[in-house]
């Protein structure tokens, strides 16, 4: 990941994307302390990666914010799960996207669109953040095809934080 812009956002900004931030994690508004400020990183493939104290917080993936893995336990608590067979662990970890006869459950109420955490079935540990692309009820019946789109995952440039600066 290429690094196309790199600057501390203004409280203004910032209070712009907090208010973003409440509608799909409204406990990470609590958890991100405004008096530090934050940096915005934006990737040349329009991604922007927003960060505190040198720690990735936020994810704005095609206009939608969500929190990073490394953001508060009690915030990534709060979102939809996804819960993969340890068959589909290493995939996910290379950032495949998770595909619907893998999952062994998901939170009910998620629905296509929303932002989710995918865990494994045996430690409950987060190793992604996706996009759900499938119905619940299609996911449980286990047809065929991509279920989310893995934006994030564990041991990615992002978690790393290795965001290489353009021409370095």
């Amino acid at each position: 990941m290429l690094v196309k812009k790199r600057h501390q956002i203004s409280s203004k900004d910032l209070k712009a994307v907090l208010e973003e931030v409440a509608k799909v994690a409204p406990e990470m508004v609590g958890s991100i302390d405004r008096r530090k400020g934050a940096e915005m990183v934006e990737l040349e493939d329009g991604e922007r990666i927003y960060m505190q104290e040198g720690k990735p917080i936020l994810i704005e993936h095609t206009g939608k914010i969500m929190p990073a893995l490394t953001a508060a336990p009690a915030v990534l608590s709060k979102i939809a799960k996804v819960v993969v067979d340890m068959g589909a662990v290493p995939f996910v970890v290379k950032g495949a996207d998770i595909m619907a006869p893998g999952i062994r459950s998901i939170t009910e109420g998620a629905k296509v669109g929303d932002v989710v955490i995918v865990q494994d079935e045996k430690y409950a540990k987060g190793l992604a953040v996706g996009i759900l692309l499938m119905e619940r009820e299609q996911i449980l019946q286990k047809v065929k095809g991509k279920a989310v789109k893995n934006i994030h995952h564990v041991g990615d440039e992002i978690w790393n934080g290795m965001l290489a600066l353009k021409g370095s």
